[in-house]
């Protein structure tokens, strides 16, 4: 099953299994990720199909693919349970039978033995290979992945497990893309974005994307916020293919995006918020504490899921109870009793509150209304968020839409971009 056709990659079909994506029950990360690493070699998916666990209709999936291209990747079913049947429709569809690959069913029994762990005879399953099929080596799992070529269209099959997947990928398609389409120049440009919807920023970049009828521009509204990609809709300024004019071209579009959108744009590389609210942090040399009611401790893991953020984070609390906001962080009953525990002066209370416990150059105090259910006569969605410094505190009254989950983490997002304006605007003060 040696496959020798040597030209460039140009298209590609995925094919996920799972009655669980099916069902709703997961979300199909995996076809994300297959998607990114095959655009970075030119390659564009022309369709994607998710079945469920049943053979025959993997088998017709995988028949229809076949039909259509001549690179396949398939994810799911390769585990050991038997609602895994993707090899038998791999073998079905070949018409070849399953056979024991010797070596790698010594590598399983070695990998249970190493561990003390009598082997179930169901890990036997993972042995079997299509006959003709080559096993590609699965460093984070048992599994391995399966490369074998049907009619002239070269099949890949992966575990659905995502680190597998994501291992796999990297040693079994991207040296196979690498080979027939070369190493392909970043030839796009992202911006990401907080605090301005989806419609406003398109609104703000209409004028620069009709006068540049090269120019294709994408939002992605994000949990992280509003993505734009930049990309080149049209042929290069030259005859052939130049890298160097799309480069020029893309920088141009990307920084006068940025210009536009002023300081809604918090990354240019790809950075994640809390990323570039750290580097800030290192840069100017300060520190910050939050205490966080409603968000539940999320600020506080935003801020630490960097590496390297004992440098500038002292410290987090979650005073959720009315009674430790009073014992712990020293807001007066009278307030809460006047005002509420969602309010200017309890945010405030808790932001000064974190400042001076730690010795933190900023506070960060939210308190708000996440739901289900509305808080004594307040709105669900309603935010305080306070910013202490050595000179003030400013408090922010957000109205965030969504369910439980949804303002939690938009509020937590909020709260370290008001911090990212603060640096910026204020070069650390």
């Amino acid at each position: 099953m040696k496959h020798t056709n040597k030209a460039p990659v140009h298209t590609a079909e995925i094919i996920t299994i799972g009655d669980e994506l099916l069902g709703g029950q997961t979300a199909d990360t995996n076809f994300i990720h297959l998607a990114k690493r095959l655009r970075d070699f030119g390659v564009r998916v022309v369709r994607h199909v998710t079945v469920g666990d049943g053979e025959d209709e993997i088998v017709t999936a995988l028949r229809e693919a076949v039909r259509r291209e001549k690179l396949i990747i398939v994810t799911g079913g390769l585990g050991v349970t038997p609602d895994d049947r993707t090899r038998a429709a791999l073998a079905r569809l070949a018409g070849v039978p399953l056979v024991p690959d010797h070596e790698l069913l010594r590598e399983i029994e070695v990998f249970f033995r190493d561990r003390k762990i009598r082997m179930p005879s169901l890990n036997i399953a993972q042995a079997l290979l299509p006959k003709g099929a080559r096993k590609i080596a699965n460093r984070v799992g048992l599994a391995p992945g399966i490369r074998m070529e049907v009619r002239g269209s070269l099949l890949f099959s992966f575990p659905g497990v995502p680190v597998e997947l994501h291992a796999l990928t990297e040693d079994g398609i991207v040296p196979f893309l690498k080979s027939r389409n070369g190493e392909l120049p970043s030839l796009e440009r992202e911006l990401r974005t907080w605090g301005r919807g989806e419609t406003r920023v398109a609104e703000i970049l209409k004028e620069l994307e009709e006068g540049e009828p090269r120019l294709s521009i994408s939002y992605l509204p994000e949990d992280r916020g509003v993505t734009i990609r930049f990309k080149s809709g049209g042929r290069p300024r030259t005859s052939r293919f130049d890298p160097e004019s799309f480069r020029e071209d893309l920088d141009r579009w990307s920084d006068s995006a940025a210009d536009l959108l002023g300081d809604a744009v918090y990354s240019t590389r790809r950075e994640e918020l809390e990323e570039v609210v750290g580097y800030l942090l290192v840069l100017y040399r300060k520190t910050v504490a939050v205490a966080e009611s409603c968000t539940g401790g999320k600020i506080a893991a935003y801020l630490t899921s960097v590496p390297g953020s004992s440098a500038y984070f002292r410290g987090g609390f979650v005073p959720y109870h009315a009674e430790t906001k009073i014992s712990s962080f020293g807001i007066s009953p009278e307030i809460i009793s006047e005002k509420g525990t969602v309010s200017e002066e309890v945010a405030r209370g808790l932001a000064e509150g974190a400042r001076e416990q730690t010795g933190a150059d900023f506070g960060i105090g939210l308190t708000g209304i996440a739901g289900p259910d509305s808080v004594e006569d307040k709105p669900v969605g309603l935010v305080y968020c306070a910013l202490a410094t050595s000179k003030e505190t400013a408090v922010f009254e957000w109205n965030v839409i969504g369910n439980r989950a949804r303002i939690r983490d938009r509020a937590a997002r909020s709260a370290l971009n008001l911090l990212r304006l603060h640096l910026i605007r204020g070069g650390g003060r």
